[in-house]
Formats: C-alpha cells, sequence, structure tokens
C-alpha cells in the first residue's frame, strides 16, 4: 500500500519542486496591454479542466477513481515578459472521478501548493454524462457531454529595483466539451471539444505598479476571454491501475498531461 501511495505522491513532489525552481522568481514590470494579454493566454492554457480520461463509465453500476496528474503548456508570452526561459508552466494536480447509474458522474481536479512565498489554489469540478449509457442506439463509439467550474488564485512576491511588491492573479471560467472514445481491450483512446469562457484578473499592491500608465483598470481586472479549445489521449486500464496522457490546445498553446490513478 505504502508502494501505491509513493507512486500517487511522486509526480506532485516533482511539480512541487518545478513551482519552486521556475515560479518562485517571476518578475513583471511595465506591463502594456498586448503583454497583458498573452500573458491571459498563457495562465488560461494551463487553467483548462481535464482528468486526462475517455468517454467511457467507469462501471455499470458505480465506479471511482483517483490519482494525480503532471504535465506541462507551452507559455511563450511568459517567456518573452522574463529574464530567464519559462517556456513551459506546469499542470498539474490531484484528479478524482465517481461515475453513477445512467451514464452520471463527476468529474474534480485540484491543486494547493505554497512554497517559498509562492501561492497556487486550484480547483475544477464537472458534471459528465455518458450518453449511450441511456441510448444505446448510439453505434461504435462512446460519447461524453461534461460541463466545467474551475476557479485559480495564484500569488507570488517581487521586487521592482528595491520596492517589494505582491503580485494576485485570478481566474474563473466555464467550460463545456465532447468526448468520443472507444474502449478496445486495456486501451481506451479518445478525443474531444470544447469552449471556455474565463475571466482573469491581475493586480499588484505596493508603492509602484506592474503596469504601465498606458493600461486601464479596466483592462486588468475581470477581463472576458473565451476559446475553443481541442485535445486527444489515451486511457490505459490495467487492474486497478489507470495510466494517461492527453495532448491539448488551448488558446493556441499545446499542453501535455500525464496521468497516474487507481481506480474500478
Amino acid at each position: 500500500m505504502r508502494r501505491y501511495v509513493f507512486l500517487l505522491l511522486l509526480p506532485l513532489y516533482v511539480l512541487f519542486f518545478t513551482f519552486e525552481v521556475r515560479a518562485a522568481q517571476p518578475t513583471f514590470s511595465n506591463l502594456l496591454q498586448d503583454q497583458l494579454d498573452g500573458l491571459y493566454k498563457d495562465l488560461g492554457t494551463i487553467m483548462y479542466p481535464t482528468t486526462v480520461s475517455g468517454a467511457s463509465s467507469l462501471g455499470k453500476i458505480f465506479g471511482f477513481e483517483v490519482g494525480v496528474l503532471a504535465g506541462a503548456g507551452n507559455s511563450p508570452h511568459v517567456d518573452a515578459l522574463t529574464p530567464d526561459k519559462v517556456d513551459k508552466l506546469p499542470k498539474a494536480g490531484l484528479m478524482g472521478i465517481v461515475t453513477a447509474p445512467f451514464g452520471l458522474g463527476v468529474e474534480a481536479s485540484v491543486l494547493p501548493v505554497k512554497v517559498n512565498g509562492f501561492e497556487y489554489d486550484y480547483k475544477a469540478i464537472g458534471g459528465r454524462w455518458t450518453v449511450n449509457e441511456v441510448f444505446s442506439a448510439i453505434p461504435i463509439i462512446d460519447l461524453k457531454l461534461k460541463l466545467d467550474f474551475t476557479s485559480a488564485d495564484l500569488k507570488w512576491h517581487q521586487n521592482i529595483g528595491t520596492i517589494p511588491v505582491e503580485v494576485n492573479y485570478k481566474n474563473t471560467s466555464v467550460a463545456y466539451s465532447v468526448t468520443v472514445g472507444k474502449k478496445i481491450l486495456f486501451i481506451e483512446p479518445y478525443a474531444g471539444l470544447g469552449r471556455i469562457h474565463g475571466k482573469s484578473s491581475l493586480t499588484s499592491t505596493g508603492t509602484v505598479s506592474i503596469f504601465n500608465t498606458s493600461v486601464p483598470v479596466s483592462a486588468r481586472e475581470d477581463v472576458a476571454h473565451s476559446t475553443t479549445y481541442y485535445f486527444f489521449g489515451a486511457d490505459f486500464h490495467l487492474l486497478l491501475l489507470h495510466l494517461g496522457v492527453e495532448m491539448a490546445n488551448v488558446y493556441d498553446n499545446r499542453v501535455v498531461v500525464g496521468k497516474l490513478s487507481f481506480g474500478f
């Protein structure tokens, strides 16, 4: 049992270290409007909701799955704003799925991180419905509809010159998606298409601002944005062990996420 717990927690230890090394020292100053828009896209990329799972139900009656996610998304706009190379941002979390009769179920993922003055709190929860569990006339494939709600809160400290500044990024979004797939023996390939509608805010607290004076408050807080995203992957069902990998395109950035989980 301890071995299984270690396997589940190891990817998170790696991602926590990644956050500390790569994200503890972000420094933004004199941000222009186009830079802020790009920053919202890169951060929004790693906020997209996923449990790296296909379209099928976990069981005809009830099923559950718990595990960890670990991966990264491209961040070209953040990279252009920082002196160090930050062309990727980590995406990770604890995940869980519960399915019930009639193809209904719930998917969730969370990631609370607090290291070296850097805080990140991510939550995503969604309702899912595997349609062909009710309408058996759908041939060959499984079809899943999903509605997700996500929230993220990111805080860190930086200096502009010698002046300390606290920076806070917030994001909330609603996403809906359709996934098609088919379990063949122990492998379930899948693909899907979705739409995200979100709002983002970036604020700073201190005697100096991280924004250029040309950027109004209305362009920094509760900024609405949306994107169509697509994804594809494979879920490997190895008795109680599940392994998965997914690639997605979100806000024109590529994200790759892996999964290690247990369930039935």
